[in-house]
């Protein structure tokens, strides 16, 4: 190391290192080095402040953009099938003293119930014969167009054994539709009513049957009578050509058409059956959507073995529905479950011409938008309900500790556009009274229905008017002339409950009540002791969760 080439290494190491010393951070690309760390430094501690304050607003954009009904997406999943269990639960009001009540008395009610039925909606159920879906997105807009069933199931209470009396809505509906006749053509209408059915203005029948079907002939008396079927009893067919001299059907021969009727019946009912004890099955083994549903589907009316059989909500269980056009909220989240078509139309046709009462609209009963807002009003269309119904803002309630604002309806929101009291007044309703047309316009809380129940075969519609239970915030009138109501707001109250962030509804109860306008008439001796109007409530009912 003593060498030549040692001591020249150790001088050469010496300069380079009084070199560095010398020149220290002067150095051009140690300049740099220097420069580029610190820019890269002030980057990463900018973005980092950026992810800071942008990130959850970032997320909270993308989660409001995942609840729109986006072909395929979770939110449509739990659209289709929610995560909650529905339910009716429904009321009868039981007439105790019908004989005083033909003869003027004051009618006394008395509340029968809760009778529960699961309720569960089937929006996509597939077309039997072209297997295609009953919900479909327009492709070139911005809705979903669907046709509901909806499927009951009983799950409390004894509706079969529980008998009660209640008006007699096909009898009422057809002594409407011939009151404004004259002469014999109503006397002769008249007689073939009270002949034909139960031929009294109430009935006693089971609850089971009010909803979903009992015997009376009446409205199936337009029906084409099966040719195995005889006539009802005590009716003569005038158009047989049978004689007594010449009879080709004797008692054996009617014996074995009654059999083959019968086997018939018991076939349907055996599928039926199968049907109804598949559907009782849970989801996870059975896709609600490939039911074979033309085996449950029922009219309002039908001959049944050979007998008529009628209910209330006879084709509301299992039947399809109307469709109804409403809003994905893929182009505008705020516009998602806006109602924008009913029956195919952008109107009712059931109010006022070219009216805000007539106009579709209103949200889509459980389909919400997000970001709900106290101060804004919300607008919710019932098909039941045959309109649209305001609500407002509450009170912020809790669900399993989860926040929500509850809307109900203001005061006045079935408030005649007549009422001179001001806080029960309200002439945006006045679209809803279609006097000119001949139907009566009712007071403060109850919504003459007839319009709306108008058909080619019932031009005067079905006497029927609807309200909140118990007359609830309905003009003190309609609850002095019947004895037995006690409206109170807990229990009648109309509400839903929103979780306003991502406009989730933690309960939904749209309570309504179902009235039968009995009208006095004098040419129809049984009508002729009524009051002038009488407004008599059958039934009351909340349908969700």
């Amino acid at each position: 190391m003593s060498g030549p080439h040692g001591r020249g290494d150790v001088k050469s190491f010496n300069r380079n290192n009084a070199v560095i010393e010398r020149e220290g951070c002067q150095s051009p690309h140690t300049r740099n080095c220097f420069l580029a760390t610190s820019v890269m430094g002030c980057l990463v501690i900018v973005l980092g402040l950026l992810v800071l304050t942008m990130a959850p607003s970032f997320l909270s954009s993308m989660i409001l953009k995942s609840l729109a009904l986006s072909p395929g997406s979770d939110r449509l999943a739990s659209w289709l099938l929610p995560p909650v269990e529905a339910h009716l639960t429904a009321y009868a009001f039981n007439l105790t003293n019908p004989d005083e009540v033909l003869k003027g008395g004051k009618p006394v009610v008395q509340e029968v119930g809760p009778f529960v039925y699961r309720a569960v909606t089937v929006k996509d159920s597939l077309d039997s014969e072209t297997g295609k879906s009953q919900m479909n997105y327009d492709s070139l807009g911005s809705t979903i167009t669907y046709r509901p069933r909806k499927i009951y199931h009983l799950v409390s209470g004894d509706p079969d054994n529980t008998f009660i009396t209640v008006p007699n809505i096909p009898l009422l509906t057809g002594f409407s539709g011939i009151r404004e006749s004259i002469g014999i053509t109503k006397g002769i209408a008249k007689n073939v009513m009270l002949n034909n059915g139960r031929g009294t203005p109430f009935v006693n029948v089971s609850f089971t049957g009010l909803l979903w079907g009992y015997n009376d002939e009446l409205p199936c008396f337009k029906h084409t009578r099966p040719e195995e079927c005889p006539p009802p009893d005590g009716e003569i067919d005038i158009f047989s050509e049978d004689d007594d001299d010449d009879d080709d059907w004797g008692d054996e021969d009617w014996k074995r058409r009654k059999r083959y009727v019968e086997d018939k019946v018991l076939r349907s009912k055996r599928s039926l059956d199968k049907e109804l004890t598949r559907m009782k099955r849970s989801s996870l083994d059975l896709d609600l959507r490939r039911l074979n549903f033309s085996m449950l589907e029922k009219p309002r009316a039908e001959l049944v073995n050979c007998k008529c059989e009628w209910g209330l909500f006879r084709d509301k269980n299992v039947t399809i529905r109307k469709p109804v056009t409403i809003n994905h909220g893929m182009k505008d989240l705020s516009m998602k479950g806006w109602v924008e078509q009913f029956d195919s139309s952008t109107t009712l046709g059931w109010w006022e011409d070219g009216s805000t009462c007539d106009q579709v609209g209103g949200q889509d009963g459980a389909t919400l938008p997000p970001l709900v807002s106290q101060s804004r009003e919300m607008e919710m269309f019932i098909s039941l309900m045959c309109r649209k119904i305001n609500l407002q803002f509450e009170k912020i309630t809790t669900h399993s500790e989860l926040s929500s604002y509850r809307f109900i309806p203001p005061v006045n929101a079935l408030g005649s556009h007549t009422d001179p009291d001001p806080t029960k007044v309200n002439f945006a309703n006045s679209c809803y009274c279609r006097e000119s047309k001949g139907f009566s316009c009712l007071k403060s809380g109850v919504l003459n229905l007839e319009p709306c129940k108008v058909t080619p075969d019932l031009p005067r519609g079905a006497p029927i008017a609807l309200s909140f239970p118990h007359f609830y915030q309905a003009d003190p009138s309609f609850q002095e002339a019947v004895e037995g109501l006690r409206p109170n707001k807990t229990l009648h109250q109309f509400y839903v409950d929103i979780e306003p962030t991502l406009g989730f509804p933690l309960a939904i109860r749209p309570r309504f009540q179902l009235n039968a306008i009995i009208r006095k008439d004098p040419d129809i001796a049984v009508m002729s002791n009524f009051p002038d109007e009488l407004v008599l409530p059958f039934l009351w009912a909340q349908d969700g969760f």
